[in-house]
């Protein structure tokens, strides 16, 4: 069987080329020819067509345009998309702390130490004068309150009978009632520490002092004190309040 011969067709530059018919498929169908634009520059290279050309611009100046507007949202906001404003070191808050005495012991003597509080409240002033004591801050001091913790203070104002403490109607002062648990008995040192702690820090408002002893057992009060009554428990040098 002959094979059947192609026919040709004038080509752009006059030359005689096959022209593309039908051809038959390996399943015996017919399969389009594919059409050919213009050349370009006469190299026989089938073109662009202007509707591919005009989808590839489109879709450039789509990409620039989002680009463009991504950087003035963050122009707009404030926010500088290449520059690192520095501004220097976070503002920092100074911490001044409040000093406190309380009195520890060595050698059995009262000894003023000073150390830095949050706050100069009657409460926080006990709670220092017990941490100490198992912290002592100074080699060679002890504290005779060790068995013992601190669990509240409570403040009463003295009556108006100026009789009880010879002071004025105008200038009534406050007892201070420190309550203490542990087992045991409270011994002179540790009265005398808690008592010239609270006077050496509260001397204007706080008069007296009264230890309490609440658990376990019976609860037991120890009555009013003064730091003056322990003077004889001062270290060499030292001046208790009084």
């Amino acid at each position: 069987m002959r094979r059947p011969t192609r026919p040709y067709a004038l080509t752009a530059l006059g030359t005689e080329r096959p022209t593309r018919s039908r051809a038959l498929t390996a399943l015996g169908t017919e399969r389009p020819t594919r059409p050919y634009a213009p050349s370009v520059l006469g190299t026989g290279r089938p073109a662009r067509s202007p509707s591919v050309l005009g989808a590839g611009r489109l879709a450039g100046a789509r990409w620039f345009a989002c680009l463009l507007a991504a950087a003035l949202a963050l122009c707009g906001c404030g926010i500088s998309p290449t520059d690192v404003q520095d501004y220097g070191r976070p503002p920092v808050i100074s911490y001044s702390p409040t000093w406190v005495t309380v009195y520890l012991l060595r050698d059995n003597r009262l000894e003023p130490v000073k150390i830095p509080v949050v706050s100069d409240s009657a409460k926080n002033i006990i709670d220092t004068l017990f941490r100490a004591g198992k912290q002592p801050p100074k080699a060679g001091l002890t504290s005779a309150l060790n068995d013992f913790s601190h669990y509240d203070t409570k403040t009463t104002r003295y009556s108006d009978n100026t009789d009880q403490r010879n002071e004025p109607d105008d200038n009534l002062g406050y007892r201070l009632n420190v309550i203490i648990t542990g087992e045991g008995k409270v011994s002179k040192e540790a009265l005398a520490q808690i008592t010239c702690t609270i006077r050496q820090n509260k001397q204007e408002s706080i008069w007296s002092v009264e230890v309490t002893r609440l658990f376990p057992g019976t609860p037991e009060t120890m009555g009013d004190r003064g730091c003056f009554e322990y003077r004889n428990l001062a270290a060499p040098g030292v001046r208790l309040p009084p």
